[in-house]
Order: C-alpha cells, then sequence, then structure tokens
C-alpha cells in the first residue's frame, strides 16, 4: 500500500472518529416571553414531546411531534445532518434535548444546533411556518486567495446548492467545487423537512442574501436561520461527508492549462548509470521551483486580495452613501474617515472600551478639537446587517431632540460599519438601576425626570417627528444619561418607520428585547405604537422598583416583575415594590407613576394609553385621571387578541432579519 492511500485510510478513520466528537452546542437561543413550572401540564407535555424527538429521530434522520393537544401543547422536532447513520444521530439528538434543557431550563420556547443535528421545542405550533431569519452567523475572518475568482464561485456553489437542497425530498445538498491553485470549496445547505419545497427555496435565499452580504470574500461562513442552515467553508474539518460531496462543474473557473509533457523522458542521453541520484536532484530542483512560484502566487495573491479590498470598500460606501442621497440625507458633514476614528480611539483600544451588545461594540474616542464621542463598531459577525445600520442613520440623521441620542455621523470603509454618536459619561440606566451601589444616585426626582424625559421622547417619535417611528426595543439599556442625569433614548437599528395613515402592521420578523416586547408582537406579529407603550410600562415598573423584568435571585412568585406588580396592586400593597434606595419620597406621586406602568402593559392593546395621554396623566397631581388596569399581557395562554388584518408586512430595512433581532439578553446567555 502506498503512503498516499495509508495516510488517505488514517484522515478517513480520523473523520469517521470525530463525527461524534461534538459535545458541546455551537448555538442556541431560548423564548423569555413566558415560562413554566416543573408541576405544569406544560413541563409534562414538554418532556413527553422531547422523549418521542429523542426516540425517534434516528430512524429517518428527522422527527416532529405535538403533545398535549388543546391543554398547554408543546411542538417540538429533531433533525440531524443529512446523510449521518441513524447511531450517530440519536446520539446527537440525545446530546441536544438534554442541552436545551440545561440551557433553557424554563421557558417555553427553546433550539439547539449542534454540528450534526438541531432540536427545537415551542408553546406555539411552528411546523410549516417559514422564519428564515439569521438568528447566528459563524465565520472564520481569514479572506479567501484570490478574490477576483473566489467570490463568483462561492455564489454559484450557494446557487446550486439552495436549488437543489429545495428540490430534494430531505431538503438537503452538499456539494464541492474546485478553486483555483487547487484548492476546494465545500457548501452544505439543510432546512426543516416540515417545510415545502418553496417555502425551503424562500429559506435558504434569506441565508444567501446574507452571506453575500457578511462572508462572500471568507474562507469559512454558517449562518443558521430557526428553519434552515448553510455552511461554504474551504475547512471542512471534522465532517465526513464532505469526502465524498458531488464535484459540481463550476463554468465560473478558468480549465487549468495543460501541464507539459514529457515528464517521463530522459531528456536526452537515456543512461541509466546513476539515475537514481539524478532523479533525486531533478525531484530537488522541482521541488525548489514550486515552492518559488508558490510563494509568488502567495504574494501576488495578498497584492489582489488586498487591492479587491479596497475596491469593495471604495463600493460599499459610495452604495451607502447613494442610500442616503436617495432618502433625502446630506450626507457631506456626517462621513467620517476611518483613520481618524482609528485615531480618536487609540486604535479601538480595550482602555477606551465603553460597552458591548449583540450590535456590536461602542468605545469612547477623542477628537482633535477635545471633543469626545462614542464610536460603535459593528462587526460582520453581527446580528445587525447593513439594513439596520442604514435604518439607524436614517432615523437619527433626520431627528433632532432632547431625549433622542444625538447622531454625529458613520463611517463605511472596507468591512467597517462603524457609527458616531454624542458621548454621554453616565452611560446607560440600566448600570444605575440594577447596581445597588449606584441605584442610591437615583432619587426620586431624578427617576421622575428620567420617566417624564423617556415619555416625550416616545412622543416625538410617534406623533411630532415627520414619519411615526415605533422605536421596538425601549429598554433600560438603551436609555443614555447625560452629566445631569437627563435621558436620551438610543439604539434605533430596530426602528420601524410608518406614514401617517397606517396604525399597525403584522409581520414574523420579531425585533426587539422578550421580556419588553409586547405579547401580541411577541406571538404573533403584531407591531403598533402601543408595542412600545407596554416596553415603556415595563421600564416605568423597573424605574421605580430598582428590579429587573425577570430576575431568577427571587423567588419564583416574584422573578416576574409584571406579575408580582400585579399582584401587589390586587392585594393594595403596590407600593412595597418600590426601590428603597430612594428613602423618602411621595407616595401618591410613586404609587400613580406605577399604576400608569401598569396601564401600559394591559394584555388589549385598546386598552393601553397614548404616550400623549401617559404625558397628561404624569402631570396631574390627580389619581381620578388614572383608568383601573387590567391585568398586564404576560399570560401567553390567557390573551384574546384583537382582529388584525391578515395582511403581513415585512421588515424592508432588514434582509437579514434583525436577528432575528431579538437582543441576545435573552436569546443567547443573558447579560
Amino acid at each position: 500500500m502506498s503512503w498516499q492511500a495509508i495516510l488517505s485510510y488514517l484522515l478517513l478513520l480520523h473523520f469517521l472518529h470525530t463525527v461524534l466528537a461534538c459535545d458541546s452546542y455551537c448555538r442556541y437561543t431560548c423564548d423569555y416571553t413566558t415560562n413554566y413550572t416543573s408541576s405544569s401540564i406544560f413541563s409534562s407535555n414538554l418532556d413527553q414531546a422531547l422523549h418521542t424527538i429523542k426516540n425517534n429521530t434516528g430512524l429517518t434522520g428527522y422527527n416532529a411531534t405535538i403533545a398535549g393537544n388543546l391543554t398547554q401543547p408543546v411542538t417540538a422536532m429533531g433533525i440531524c445532518r443529512g446523510g449521518l447513520g441513524s447511531s450517530e444521530c440519536q446520539t446527537c439528538i440525545a446530546s441536544a434535548v438534554e442541552g436545551v434543557r440545561l440551557t433553557c431550563p424554563n421557558q417555553a420556547g427553546g433550539q439547539i444546533w449542534y454540528d450534526y443535528c438541531m432540536v427545537r421545542y415551542s408553546s406555539v405550533d411552528f411546523l410549516g411556518e417559514v422564519n428564515a431569519s439569521v438568528l447566528f452567523r459563524m465565520t472564520d475572518p481569514t479572506v479567501a486567495p484570490d478574490l477576483e475568482s473566489y467570490v463568483p464561485i462561492f455564489e454559484f456553489l450557494m446557487e446550486n446548492l439552495s436549488s437543489i437542497g429545495a428540490a430534494s425530498d430531505e431538503r438537503y445538498a452538499i456539494g464541492r467545487t474546485k478553486l483555483l491553485g487547487n484548492n476546494t470549496l465545500y457548501g452544505y445547505f439543510e432546512c426543516t423537512r416540515d417545510l415545502s419545497s418553496e417555502e425551503c427555496a424562500k429559506c435558504f435565499s434569506s441565508a444567501t442574501v446574507d452571506m453575500k452580504l457578511w462572508c462572500v470574500t471568507l474562507q469559512v461562513c454558517w449562518v443558521l436561520t430557526p428553519n434552515c442552515n448553510a455552511q461554504v467553508t474551504m475547512s471542512p474539518a471534522s465532517h465526513v461527508d464532505w469526502i465524498f460531496a458531488p464535484l459540481l462543474t463550476n463554468p465560473v473557473l478558468a480549465p487549468s492549462p495543460n501541464s507539459p509533457g514529457g515528464s517521463g523522458s530522459n531528456g536526452g542521453n537515456g543512461n541509466s548509470s546513476g539515475s537514481g541520484r539524478g532523479n533525486g536532484e531533478n525531484d530537488l530542483k522541482i521541488m525548489i521551483s514550486i515552492g518559488a512560484v508558490v510563494a509568488f502566487l502567495l504574494i501576488v495573491g495578498l497584492l489582489l486580495a488586498s487591492r479587491m479590498a479596497m475596491k469593495r470598500g471604495k463600493v460599499d460606501r459610495e452604495n451607502v452613501v447613494d442610500m442616503m442621497r436617495r432618502e433625502g440625507i446630506d450626507t457631506r458633514p456626517n462621513l467620517f474617515d476611518l483613520d481618524e476614528l482609528v485615531a480618536a480611539t487609540d486604535n479601538f483600544s480595550t482602555s477606551n472600551l465603553l460597552g458591548s451588545g449583540g450590535f456590536g461594540i461602542v468605545y469612547k474616542g477623542k477628537m482633535p478639537d477635545g471633543e469626545n464621542i462614542a464610536v460603535k463598531k459593528l462587526s460582520p459577525d453581527s446580528i445587525q446587517g447593513l439594513g439596520v445600520f442604514f435604518n439607524e442613520v436614517r432615523v437619527l440623521l433626520n431627528m433632532q431632540h432632547r431625549n433622542l441620542v444625538r447622531m454625529l455621523g458613520y463611517c463605511v470603509q472596507g468591512a467597517e460599519r462603524i457609527l458616531v454618536y454624542e458621548y454621554l459619561p453616565n452611560k446607560s440606566l440600566d448600570n444605575f438601576l440594577f447596581d445597588k451601589s449606584k441605584s442610591a444616585l437615583l432619587d426620586w426626582p431624578k427617576r421622575y425626570n428620567i420617566i417624564l424625559g423617556i415619555a416625550r421622547g416616545i412622543l416625538y417619535l410617534h406623533e411630532d417627528s415627520s414619519l411615526k417611528i415605533i422605536h421596538r426595543d425601549i429598554k433600560a439599556s438603551n436609555i443614555l444619561l447625560d452629566e445631569q442625569m437627563n435621558p436620551k433614548i438610543s439604539d434605533f437599528g430596530l426602528a420601524k418607520l410608518f406614514s401617517d395613515e397606517k396604525t399597525h402592521c403584522r409581520t414574523r420578523q420579531i425585533a426587539g428585547t422578550y421580556g419588553y416586547m409586547a405579547p401580541e408582537y411577541a406571538n404573533r406579529g403584531v407591531l403598533s405604537m402601543k408595542s412600545d407603550m407596554f416596553s415603556f410600562g415595563v421600564l416605568i415598573l423597573e424605574i421605580i422598583s430598582g428590579r429587573k423584568n425577570y430576575d431568577l435571585q427571587f423567588d419564583e412568585e416574584q422573578r416576574q416583575l409584571l406579575n408580582f406588580a400585579w399582584n401587589l396592586e390586587l392585594e393594595g400593597r403596590l407600593i412595597e415594590l418600590v426601590d428603597e434606595t430612594m428613602g423618602s419620597l411621595p407616595v401618591d406621586e410613586v404609587a400613580r407613576c406605577m399604576r400608569i406602568g401598569l396601564l401600559c402593559c394591559q394584555e388589549c392593546i385598546q386598552d393601553r394609553p397614548t404616550v400623549s395621554s401617559v404625558l397628561s396623566m404624569l402631570s396631574s397631581n390627580s389619581a381620578s385621571t388614572i383608568p383601573p388596569a387590567g391585568r398586564p399581557g404576560y399570560h401567553q395562554e390567557s390573551i384574546n387578541y384583537e382582529a388584525v388584518p391578515e395582511e403581513s408586512e415585512v421588515d424592508a430595512h432588514r434582509n437579514n432579519h434583525e436577528v432575528n433581532s431579538i437582543s441576545h439578553s435573552f436569546l443567547v446567555r443573558g447579560r
């Protein structure tokens, strides 16, 4: 057996061994809108559903079930990577079932991805419903060689696999294609088998759009949505099926030139004596020659990659500027150069780090004139795509209000997407509210002023600006504080713009933070200005109580803030919710504000006040001006939704679905 055959055999054994080596999850997401207890009917149904998935998925690589019928039902699904053996699938699914129980211990919905399988469950029947929202993107930042040929080959592979996968009965496709330089590009596309071919194609389309936007120049890209996943890689690692992936003929790639003949000739005299030494010398010369050629090609490739990157950066910048101009935004005074932001932040030094979140990292910067700025640097791996970046610029460059954060400009250069804001030294409200060492700095007059300021900012967005704007992510960490503790609403990347005649819309592309999201929006995608009012109501209760909307440090009956506040109100003890660090305070005024917060959180949309009504109630000294509040909208099974037109509206500014831009404070590991 030749050494090449032995090496191939050993590699194959390694791949077969490592196919089961993924003992930990790759990504997971939990639904924090509704929790359950271990003694509930839901818990029993969940046990039954996951037991079915664990035992039955290995047979065909896919299983879906609904347990509980009409009484707190649970929908669950398990799927293994196409081509995976039954025993390997069973092992992976068993790990995933255990993993999702550990990562989402009492949440009524969860989804977990391993390298070779996925498990999902929910209190909502999701079967047959396509959700193409990009939840996670995993990349290797290494730029591929020879970008001029690599990009069209990458796109060729994506388009072919998405077509093949959508048409396949098992809804997956795997393949490879040749790159220049004797390299290979591999791809794997898969969607859940409850989807039709057309729905699968729609999911793949969303994934490919995201990949083209963020990682078409990279060697590794893996995009995950609730219903499909797409991978393109030059480094297939341990996946055994990559070895046998069908070769897709790529018309983009020109055929390699024929190597010169005569490799078997003696080159002249045909003398056999000393031929071993002569062949060795020839081999050495060939190796040296190949090494020189490879080094030369590497240098040329790096130069071409640099040139392509510069060209791509210029095109990106021009495209964004054109988008701004079409929106009527004057871009000239708002464009920052990357070099000046690098200098202002000391090359984005960690010593200047102000904070980080799902959408990027924020640094403090100092301009040459001494002005301090806040610089938000978005990562290519961010769940926030170009559409969300554009949305933030479009909203804030057109809006000026003392209770909205002021955007100074932006930078688009190469792969960089950077937003520049005024610098606010006190950072965000949550830094004070939920830190007992700082919360005492917020006495009642300051907290009342913060509530009023947020309400005025929302009033501007909803009623006073040229367009109606729904923020969609009103929460404590998105309220910044200036030197005098005046509030400024920030983070408009998820904002939804409405025309004057529109009052609501319906979308499957949910964005925001669970715990602050209105139930009709979190569960059915019904979005209106009353969605912001629900979030504001939760925030009012957080400001007065100093508690997070859901906090595991409390007993079960006190963990959910809305639930606890409502029970105290029923017992006439609402004032007990007040943060004790405030000291003395006007009891009637504080109680009135808490009741306004509860009123904003009504489960029926029409029972929630408008922001102008809230401001009127806040300014009044009479408790009689506040209508009695009913139960807040936190019990999913109790909500009676109003009739909403079935016409759905998809967020135009988001091609990667805003992550499902649900904040990582709930989707991933919490803050």
